[in-house]
């Protein structure tokens, strides 16, 4: 009986552009808009070096009173400066690879290839995800132990008593953390919550659900704010009690850049696995930047070349370059359900 092989299936010409195809598709930032693609980090992405300056201009200074125009021609106005502050960002180079002992189970169905590339798309999805929240958390603890955290509303305790409502995820709360950016916080329109609390907002029947642009599918909502459920985001174990954070987004937070890797994908072979029955093993590299808009990450100690997760938690890795709260497009909410 033939059997169908991995090589058999394997095409890098159609492989890549699939797996790059749903990694965008199933990444719930990027389709809620908190990361957004930027042609500049796309192209400082590609050119060498994993370390870079991202110069952005800093906001007009809105506490200085325009000029009140007279019939004097020798009253001449005096222009005010229009400064540039830089993010410095760092490049990750990611690999993953998978053998057919663990995709046997795909290569039964009707269209192997579409079903390992979906797979593979999902883990990048979620690994991309998982850099988007940690980088969050770094920021936050940079906030809180450099910026008087500023950035952050907490109702979580750890006290031994039963949680209060109070202490829970609810709108109060939610509109409290979303006035830290004062009348800027318009631009919030997103909301990253722990399933726990997706699920508790669900029981109170708060969950609205609100069709795309296309009326194909629904998201779900609260208080007006597109919902993305992610476990990635911390439910941290005290004594007494758990401690969730969660985040409030604006539309573009995070910057999003693609760069190249020599070899995207490819097919290893390991003639001598299994005492000689042979192996395949296919391989995905990616190279990304993931920047949170009003930050540098530092590298302050950096052991390899590109960031660890914990790493990106960190807060001495982070430090923020936009002195105006109101314009870092991020607030942060910590409860105890």
């Amino acid at each position: 009986m033939a059997v169908t092989q991995l090589a058999d299936i394997y095409n890098p010409l159609v492989f890549n552009p699939a797996v790059d195809e749903a990694a965008i598709e199933l990444n719930a930032f990027l389709q809620s808009g908190v990361m957004v693609n930027s042609p500049l980090l796309d192209s400082m992405a590609t050119v060498g070096g994993n370390i870079g300056e991202l110069p952005f201009h800093d906001p007009l200074n809105t506490s200085t009173e325009p000029d009140y125009t007279t019939d004097d021609p020798s009253d001449l106005s005096v222009p005010q400066k229009i400064t540039t502050s830089k993010m410095i960002y760092r490049l990750a180079s990611m690999h993953g690879s998978w053998s057919t002992m663990d995709l046997t189970r795909e290569l039964a169905l009707m269209d192997p290839m579409a079903a390992i590339t979906r797979k593979v798309g999902k883990w990048w999805s979620t690994q991309i995800e998982k850099r988007v929240i940690q980088s969050a958390m770094g920021v936050l603890a940079d906030n809180v132990a450099n910026d008087s955290g500023d950035m952050l509303y907490s109702v979580a305790t750890d006290d031994v008593a039963a949680i209060a409502d109070a202490e829970r995820i609810s709108a109060e709360v939610v509109l409290t953390a979303k006035q830290t950016m004062g009348d800027h916080a318009d631009a919030l329109s997103v909301l990253a919550v722990h399933s726990v609390l997706y699920t508790k907002l669900q029981s109170l029947n708060l969950i609205d659900y609100i069709p795309d642009a296309r009326g194909e599918i629904s998201f779900p909502s609260y208080l007006g704010y597109r919902l993305v459920v992610d476990d990635s985001l911390p439910a941290v174990a005290g004594t007494n009690r758990i401690t969730y954070t969660s985040i409030l987004f604006a539309q573009g937070a995070f910057d999003h850049g693609r760069g190249t890797t020599m070899i995207p994908s490819e097919l290893e072979r390991v003639q001598s696995a299994g005492y000689g029955g042979g192996q395949d093993i296919i391989h995905s590299r990616r190279a990304d930047i993931i920047h949170p808009y009003g930050f540098s990450f530092v590298s302050a100690s950096i052991t390899g070349q590109s960031a660890t997760l914990a790493e990106l938690a960190d807060a001495t890795e982070w430090d923020r370059v936009v002195n105006d709260r109101k314009h870092v497009p991020m607030a942060f909410i910590q409860t105890n359900g």
